[in-house]
């Protein structure tokens, strides 16, 4: 298959992955969370967007020299929307608490007890140095990134945190097509493609590990992973 056929593939082979988070997402928000644990919550996803934010800033700034203009505008957009989520899920902090965020104070503890991260799979997968990975990334990480920060938006019923997450969900789906628009260029053979398909599978597991650890582990959702995965 060509390579806008194989990621059109691999967008279909990633639903299931999105659908169990949304019912993770889904069942967290049900069980109706104490401010303490939705700002431990939050301040999770905050760092989890500096983190991205740090990583696409380093992309950009090793890239090397033949890498094409379009990449790197691409990638600098993206570094500067992962700033501005930091930023969005910091003020939303604020908003719930009603005071000023110690960011650093926040960061040092998300350090010390970190929770689970997507972000952290960046470097797991060396996706600094392994443009298959990034793009891997990109797409699958950011795709469910999109429909994970949708559902959260559909489930908080306060309109300034449900605005600022639809927001950043109309971000991650165009950061997801950054990843697409990487794979259509780079898998062009069998032996590409077979090399991305496993770091899908590795990918979408650890994802939804990441889902569990950070929301409801639903049966539901633990049923769909295993029957499509």
């Amino acid at each position: 298959m060509n390579s806008k056929q194989f990621v059109a593939k691999l967008a279909q082979d990633n639903e299931a992955l999105f659908k169990a988070s949304e019912l993770n997402v889904e069942a967290y928000f049900a069980s109706n969370p104490s401010q303490e644990q939705l700002v431990e919550h939050f301040v999770g996803r905050m760092v989890n967007e500096r983190m991205n934010m740090v990583e696409i800033a380093n992309k950009v700034a090793n890239a090397p020299a033949d890498t094409s203009v379009e990449t790197l505008a691409l990638l600098s957009k993206q570094a500067l929307d992962e700033a501005n989520h930091f930023r969005m899920v910091k003020e939303v902090i604020e908003h719930i608490t009603g005071e000023k965020l110690d960011v650093e104070a926040a960061i040092q503890a998300e350090a010390d007890n970190p929770t689970a991260k997507g972000a952290a799979l960046l470097e797991k997968y060396e996706a600094q140095n392994d443009p298959l990975a990034l793009a891997a990334y990109q797409f699958i990480a950011e795709g469910r990134a999109e429909r994970v920060w949708d559902k959260m938006a559909e489930c908080i019923q306060d309109e300034f945190i449900s605005t600022t997450y639809a927001k950043i969900a109309r971000d991650e789906g165009f950061h997801s097509n950054i990843g697409r628009r990487a794979l259509e260029l780079l898998a062009t053979d069998e032996e590409t493609q077979a090399r991305i398909e496993q770091i899908a599978r590795t990918m979408r597991m650890d994802l939804f590990a990441v889902s569990c650890m950070n929301t409801t582990a639903t049966a539901e959702a633990k049923k769909l992973m295993a029957v499509d995965y």
